[in-house]
C-alpha cells in the first residue's frame, strides 16, 4: 500500500474470536454485533505537511494543515454518535490531534502510544518519491520491494513495524476486551494493524488497500461462539 505523504505499508489468525471488518454510514453505530464483541477504529490522521508536499512523513513529526484540522473536526462530528470506550493515538501530532475532539466530546483522554507511529522509513524520511529514487536507489528499492525482511536505510521493515503494532494492539485488546476502541495512526501502520486483527499476518500474502487522510476504518473482533 502506498498513501500519500505516510509511505508504509503495507500471523497468524487469533485463536478466540473471528474477525469483521467493514463500514457503517458515518457516525450511524448501525453496525450489529454480537454480545462481546471487541470493536476497533483505526483512524488515519488527516491531512499532514507532509501530505500536503507529497514527500515521507514516516516518524517526522509533520504537522496538520488548515485542511487538515477542518477534516478533523468533520470526523469529529461524523462520529458523534459512535461508542468509543477508550482513545490511543500515536504520539505524534498529526495523529493526536485528528483524534483529539473526538476523544474531548467523550470525556477520554488520549492514550498516546509511539509503538502505533507510522513505518520508519530511515534516510528516505522527509523526501519526495523522486527524491528517494535519485539519492537513495538502494534504500528506495528496500522499501518498494514488498520482502517484508528488508528495512530502507536506517528504517524499519515490514516485520518490525508488524512486531511493534501488534504487540500494541494486543495490549489495547486486552485492557478493553468486549469494548470499542479507537486508535488514531498512519496510513501503512493501518494496513499492517487490519491484516494483524484479520489474522493475515504472513507478509508475504498479498492484502494492500487505500487508507485515506481522515478515515475510518472499523474491524469487529468477534467471540468464536458468536461468529460460528
Amino acid at each position: 500500500m502506498t498513501s500519500r505523504g505516510d509511505h508504509a505499508e503495507p500471523e497468524q489468525g487469533r485463536a478466540e474470536p473471528d474477525a469483521r471488518v467493514g463500514a457503517a454510514p458515518m457516525g450511524s453505530g448501525s453496525v450489529h454485533a454480537p454480545a462481546g464483541t471487541t470493536t476497533v477504529l483505526l483512524v488515519r490522521h488527516a491531512e499532514s505537511a507532509a501530505n500536503a508536499s507529497a514527500s515521507f512523513g514516516s516518524q517526522l513529526d509533520s504537522p496538520l494543515t488548515e485542511r487538515g484540522r477542518r477534516q478533523s473536526a468533520r470526523l469529529a462530528e461524523a462520529l458523534a454518535s459512535l461508542r468509543v470506550d477508550a482513545v490511543y493515538s500515536s504520539d505524534l501530532s498529526r495523529a493526536r490531534d485528528t483524534v483529539r475532539a473526538l476523544a474531548d466530546a467523550r470525556g477520554l483522554p488520549v492514550h498516546e502510544r509511539e509503538a502505533f507511529r507510522e513505518r520508519s522509513v530511515g534516510a528516505l524520511t522527509g523526501l519526495s518519491c523522486d527524491e528517494a529514487r535519485a539519492r537513495y536507489p538502494e534504500a528506495w528499492e528496500s522499501l518498494v520491494s514488498r520482502d517484508p525482511e528488508r528495512r530502507p536505510a536506517g528504517g524499519e521493515s515490514l516485520r518490525d513495524l508488524q512486531a511493534r503494532v501488534g504487540a500494541a494492539l494486543d495490549e489495547v485488546l486486552q485492557a478493553h476486551a468486549g469494548g470499542s476502541v479507537l486508535i488514531g495512526s498512519h496510513g501503512g501502520a493501518i494496513v499492517v494493524m487490519t491484516r494483524y486483527l484479520l489474522g493475515v499476518r504472513a507478509l508475504e500474502v498479498p492484502l494492500a488497500f487505500s487508507v485515506a487522510n481522515a478515515s475510518v476504518t472499523r474491524v469487529d473482533l468477534v467471540p468464536a461462539a458468536a461468529g460460528t
